[in-house]
């Protein structure tokens, strides 16, 4: 059986642009650790190091911000679902999400030894204020995977304003939690935990600090759906990008839960 050139061109693989974007990226990512890395050895100039990181953060969130919405115009010029369609997609989500529990297991498995190491430090974080501040913020967190939740049922109805909403609840909520967790460090830079005051304290803040930076991007990603959303976007049988940023979200939740519990409550 053969099959016409028509066949093959109403079924032509749409494949992306190219984009500078994962460069940025990149960069950003490689100028964080580096960054802290120069902190630490010239304690003389601290500021170098500083503005490292700070650049960093910056080319992160930045590309972050500027891959989606680059994404986002290409597939509203193509008018094709990309390659694979919606299963492909949380596939590729999956395996990253599985890299970054290489990365979290890391982090916290680093985080365990220096608590077994500096038990007398590791207390200062189980004050009634400390676990106070973290407990609302556990939950506002918990709340946002709520939201999440109830923005793709509200998609899976037709209801685009609700998802636009529960979207914004879900990047406020974010964006609370970031706020509370600036504000739990400068407590603790109060009690003399700082990311270079002993090695206690660099595991501390490049966990919780590494968990962050997840949460500031899926406030970003939340933000930039419920754009899309108030300008037409998704729709009740098209909303792909929901449901892969529902992965992304939970897997936030999930993986601070375990550091809450291991870092803050054990």
């Amino acid at each position: 059986m053969t099959t016409s050139v028509e066949e093959h061109g109403a079924h032509e693989i749409h494949l992306p642009q190219p984009t500078a974007w994962p460069l940025v990226l990149g960069v950003g990512f490689v100028l964080l650790p580096l960054g802290f890395i120069v902190w630490n050895a010239l304690e003389a100039t601290p500021i170098i190091g500083q503005i490292m990181m700070g650049v960093g953060l910056l080319l992160v969130v930045g590309a972050v911000f500027g891959w989606m919405i680059s994404n986002i115009r290409e597939r509203q010029k193509a008018h094709e679902e990309p390659l694979g369609g919606v299963e492909a997609a949380k596939l590729a989500m999956w395996a990253y999400l599985g890299s970054e529990c290489l990365i979290f297991g890391g982090l916290i498995a680093n985080m365990v030894y220096l608590w077994l190491r500096d038990h007398e430090v590791n207390e200062m974080l189980h004050h009634f204020e400390s676990l106070i501040i973290v407990s609302v913020n556990t939950f506002i967190l918990l709340a946002s995977s709520l939201f999440v939740v109830l923005a793709l049922s509200a998609i899976q109805k037709g209801n685009r304003q609700g998802l636009a909403m529960w979207l914004a609840f879900t990047a406020l909520a974010g964006a609370a939690f970031v706020g509370i967790q600036g504000y739990e460090y400068s407590k603790l830079f109060e009690e003399g935990i700082t990311l270079t005051a002993s090695r206690f304290g660099s595991g501390f803040f490049l966990l919780t600090g590494f968990h962050g930076l997840h949460v500031l991007v899926g406030v970003l990603w939340a933000a930039v759906l419920a754009i899309h959303t108030l300008r037409g976007g998704f729709t009740q049988h098209e909303h792909m990008g929901v449901e892969v940023f529902g992965l992304y979200w939970h897997f936030v939740d999930v993986v601070w839960i375990l550091i809450f519990t291991l870092v803050y409550l054990i």
